[in-house]
């Protein structure tokens, strides 16, 4: 081991794969110069990290917090407080065991069990805000002891640093840093369609009821029903640890089958492979029902040089420029989604949406591009480490 470099200890509690762990990946796989080891919980996560080469610690007392009935019970306090005291003692053998020089908390409940590492070994602690919390929840609650304890909080793009700052004030400021997520630009050339249908439409990410992937099955059935040659394709599954999640599945299977279209919307589950979700789908639609803090599904189908409709709200509205590299609709506008969905398939072969997608591929070129990503994660670890 080159004794220059330091220890990075990445903290992530999720047991489904989501856009955070995404970030981890490419975090510990391009970010150069130091040793990164990931402490997570048992599930999914924990398997791919282990699958790409990444030193992983299962700590399965790692576990994000849910309300049950959205109120919290006695029982549900005591399983947090235990959980945060097991894995206090866990990570501390760690830190001790693998000398760590710094502390990394992906998101805001990997916070919470890192304060007090940081309180207890006096180490550095760097916090990544992901996402974008209502005033008055637990998670602001959360955010606002972060602020005080973190070195640095990292916001992944201007919606989530607006958030901070309305949270936090400006005494979360000089704490603030923001990094783009970056992209390793694929190569664009012509891919194989889903079983050879004509117009592939695609949803990509986790099956949860924030996605409103009911609404798109209900914007996009008139066309189908109009062009049966029209697909829609699901990569994707229900959360495991969220009841809810499991139980919205089962309504958009059986609403699918209630209206007969079982032969043109297909769940695919999880798939890891970037290149086969994007070069077998021509349209994206991300239209989650409140502002996303970012969207790597709208990044990576950008760089695919994809039509991508998504909500004007929140992060896609930092990547996508209306009617220039992709198109905007008002969330929980299902007759506009609607409409856009036919506009995209009638003019598919057009000029003006092969310009759409000539400009999708050239914006992400330009501001999020994996070495840019790189370069801004070391200058900052170099920063904080060198202190």
């Amino acid at each position: 081991m080159n004794n220059s470099q330091k220890n990075i200890l990445c903290i992530s509690v999720m047991q489904s794969w989501g856009g955070g762990e995404e970030f981890l990946i490419k975090l510990a796989a391009n970010v150069k110069g130091n040793n990164i080891i990931v402490a997570s919980p048992e599930g999914e996560p924990m398997k791919i990290f282990q699958q790409n080469g990444i030193k992983a610690i299962r700590i399965d007392s790692l576990k994000k917090f849910y309300r049950k009935e959205n109120t919290w019970e006695i029982l549900s306090w005591i399983k947090i407080l235990f959980n945060l005291l097991i894995s206090t003692i866990r990570l501390i053998k760690v830190i001790l065991t693998h000398k760590i020089d710094l502390i990394l908390a992906n998101g805001n409940f990997a916070g919470l069990y890192s304060v007090p590492l940081k309180i207890l070994t006096r180490k550095k602690l760097v916090v990544i805000q992901h996402l974008i919390y209502k005033e008055g929840s637990l998670e602001t609650k959360i955010l606002k002891m972060l602020s005080r304890y973190a070195d640095r909080l990292v916001s992944i793009s201007d919606s989530v640093s607006d958030n901070l700052q309305l949270i936090c004030g400006e005494g979360c400021t000089n704490k603030t840093v923001k990094i783009y997520h970056g992209i390793n630009l694929p190569k664009l050339d012509e891919g194989s369609s889903i079983k050879n249908v004509n117009i592939n439409i695609g949803i990509v990410g986790s099956i949860i009821r924030l996605k409103a992937i009911d609404k798109v099955i209900q914007a996009a059935k008139e066309t189908i029903f109009i062009n049966r040659d029209v697909h829609l394709h699901i990569f994707g599954l229900p959360r495991e640890d969220e009841p809810d999640s499991i139980q919205y599945e089962k309504e958009l299977m059986k609403f699918i089958s209630e209206e007969n279209l079982e032969r043109n919307v297909h769940f695919h589950g999880f798939e890891k492979s970037k290149e086969k979700i994007y070069r077998s789908i021509d349209i994206l639609i991300n239209y989650s029902k409140i502002p996303e803090s970012f969207s790597f599904t709208v990044l990576e189908a950008l760089s695919f040089g994809k039509i991508v409709i998504a909500s004007d709200v929140g992060g896609p509205k930092e990547l996508i420029k209306n009617n220039v590299n992709g198109f905007l609709v008002p969330p929980s506008d299902t007759l506009a989604l609607s409409e856009k969905i036919k506009y995209c398939i009638e003019e598919f072969n057009s000029i003006e949406i092969e310009t759409v997608r000539n400009n999708a591929r050239k914006s992400v070129e330009e501001k999020f591009s994996l070495e840019r990503f790189t370069s801004e994660y070391k200058k900052l670890f170099d920063s904080i480490l060198s202190v």
